[in-house]
């Protein structure tokens, strides 16, 4: 019913009050800050609300509001960020030479004032210019009446992805095993960039300089006996951690390195005052998901990518 993994999310804890009190139920919503074996603790509207676990009936997760979704979606975009970034009526306009759909898609922040199809056609222009098709990042449910639209236009799905976020926790007292040898670096090194395949394929110049684009970022890798076995990226803004481009070498999954990698760049993170990480997951990648799962995090939403049709 309840567990760790959900201190830190907004919910709604209905309980059983002590005997005698009418009515017996009652309910508090707010973020749950803390869990002990006995007991809950949730900041409601009135203030700390402690709850006695055995008393608890019922707990939902309050999905997060629109704005959250969309906030969330522009703090990752600059985690991300594109060599050129364009506004249009409360759209962001992203391109960087085809390389990754966050960079190359256009990311509906507001809901623009202009007619859709006016809109549809400036952005596909903008876009054409750079040789890329048009698509629009569609986070759900902020966005489903304009993904609605586009389904209706025929605009194609592309990357059904899910958005984890997790709060960032004290440090681990536990040091990493001996024969691993972990390295933050503010830019990736060759032994870094040789163990990263996007999508199976080699790096372009233009993708490294994605990569660094940066003011707080770091590249971590795990190496074993010389040998880099696994790499991930972190970037910090605004308080929060953005963890991409996690990669393991086949013959060391599930040997503690994905474990290793995530514990420097957090604890890296928390020295500048993030607070909480998010990290994005292919939506039908069922081992990644597990994985973060069982560090704690939880679905704060999905999204995917529509694809114009060919002609427009």
């Amino acid at each position: 019913m309840l567990s760790a993994r959900l201190v830190g999310r907004r919910i709604v804890v209905r309980y059983r009050r002590s005997d005698g009190i009418v009515p017996p139920l009652s309910d508090v919503v707010g973020e749950l800050l803390s869990l002990t074996p006995t007991t809950a603790i949730v900041a409601g509207r009135a203030g700390r609300v402690i709850v006695d676990r055995a008393a608890i009936q019922a707990v939902r997760v309050v999905a997060p509001h629109r704005r959250e979704i969309l906030e969330l979606e522009r703090i990752a975009r600059r985690g991300w960020r594109a060599a050129e970034v364009a506004e249009l009526d409360g759209w962001q306009l992203h391109a960087d030479r085809g390389w990754t759909g966050r960079a190359n898609s256009v990311l509906p922040l507001a809901t623009p004032h202009r007619p859709l199809p006016e809109l549809l056609a400036e952005a596909g222009r903008f876009y054409a210019e750079r040789g890329l098709p048009l698509q629009i990042q569609l986070p759900l449910p902020a966005r489903g009446l304009l993904d609605a639209e586009l389904a209706g236009r025929c605009w194609t799905i592309e990357r059904p992805t899910l958005l984890l976020t997790a709060p960032i926790g004290p440090a681990a007292t536990e040091g990493s095993a001996a024969t691993e040898q972990i390295v933050l670096e503010p830019h990736p090194s060759p032994g870094w960039l040789a163990g990263y395949h996007y999508r199976g394929g080699p790096l372009p110049e233009h993708a490294v300089r994605l990569l660094a684009r940066h003011d707080q970022v770091r590249f971590a890798s795990v190496s074993r006996a010389g040998a880099v076995v696994g790499i991930a990226r972190g970037a910090v803004d605004e308080n929060w951690l953005g963890v991409t481009a996690v990669e393991v070498a086949p013959r060391h999954r599930r040997s503690g390195v994905a474990g290793a990698l995530m514990r420097a760049l957090t604890d890296w993170a928390r020295d500048l005052g993030a607070t909480d990480c998010y990290l994005q997951v292919d939506a039908d990648n069922a081992d990644a998901l597990a994985f973060y799962e069982r560090l704690g995090f939880i679905v704060h939403h999905r999204y995917h990518y529509r694809l114009a049709p060919a002609g427009g």
